[in-house]
């Protein structure tokens, strides 16, 4: 059965008081509602990003992973929302929000795993679904009504379905960022990470993968050099490459007028795009 779940929970519940005040004081932190629900999804992207690490391990998705690698997703995802927040640590658990000590969980399946230290105390809650794209954050008081009686050899247990409906949602089911890797055939994955050097990496995935933007953090997971950038720019990059194919590698950044022109997809300042140009040593094919 599905149970519908409300995204805040109603002023009479006994513990709105304190999870309003926890979202108030999140949303001071991270600089408004706003740029909260921006930010964490573009925050779970680049944990899940930073776990697979796929320039260097070859794999491409949170299933090519470990069990223990998944385990760590977790405590990435709290280190990167502790920094982006400004919070500190608690004294036994993740995170002291206005004073209140605080517990990080995340999940990427349907149950959250808490700890015996985290009962009686609030705790965020954090999904990610790779397949739909989707994420949830939410805030809820763990008390032994809400878990389920079974333990694991940890004593860890789950939250009981039925009481999701306690927990104070601040994103529910919202987009955040596809896995770049899953938008491609195996085949054309394969092809981009194959080669040894960063340069022909970067100018192997601009030459397969054209007239869609491609991020800043990509070209550097690819390059996997101190100098990253440097196998994009001109003077032995991947430009040059392609230039001598006829294709442009132009910067939503410096070229933004030119990617109109051309008919491409709208870049951020942090992204790229590709194409064919018809006279191959034209100014754009050459950058």
């Amino acid at each position: 059965m599905t149970i519908l779940l409300p995204l805040r929970l109603p002023e009479s519940h006994c513990d709105y008081l304190l999870l309003k005040r926890l979202e108030d004081e999140i949303h001071r932190c991270a600089g408004g509602r706003a740029k909260f629900e921006q930010d964490i999804p573009l925050l779970l992207r680049q944990a899940i990003d930073e776990v697979i690490d796929t320039a260097r391990s070859k794999r491409f998705t949170l299933d090519d992973t470990d069990k223990t690698e998944k385990t760590y997703l977790g405590t990435k995802i709290e280190i990167l929302l502790r920094n982006l927040l400004g919070l500190e640590r608690g004294a036994t658990l993740d995170l002291l929000i206005d004073g209140v000590e605080v517990d990080v969980k995340n999940t990427i399946h349907s149950a959250w795993t808490i700890p015996t230290e985290a009962l009686g105390h609030p705790c965020i809650l954090i999904r990610t679904d790779e397949d739909k794209g989707l994420c949830s954050f939410g805030l809820i008081v763990i008390r032994s009504e809400v878990l389920n009686a079974g333990r694991n050899r940890d004593k860890k247990t789950t939250i009981k379905a039925s009481q999701l409906t306690n927990v104070y949602w601040l994103l529910r089911n919202s987009p955040y960022p596809r896995n770049f890797w899953l938008t491609l055939e195996p085949s054309v994955r394969e092809q981009i990470v194959a080669p040894r050097g960063g340069t022909t990496r970067v100018a192997m995935l601009f030459r397969l993968h054209q007239r869609q933007p491609i991020s800043r953090k990509l070209v550097v997971a690819l390059a996997q050099q101190d100098d990253p950038m440097k196998r994009l720019r001109k003077n032995g990059g991947a430009r040059d490459q392609l230039a001598r194919e006829g294709i442009a590698i132009l910067s939503g950044k410096t070229q933004k007028a030119l990617i109109a022109k051309l008919g491409l997809p709208f870049c951020q300042p942090d992204e790229f795009v590709s194409t064919t140009i018809e006279t191959p040593g034209s100014d754009a094919a050459s950058g």
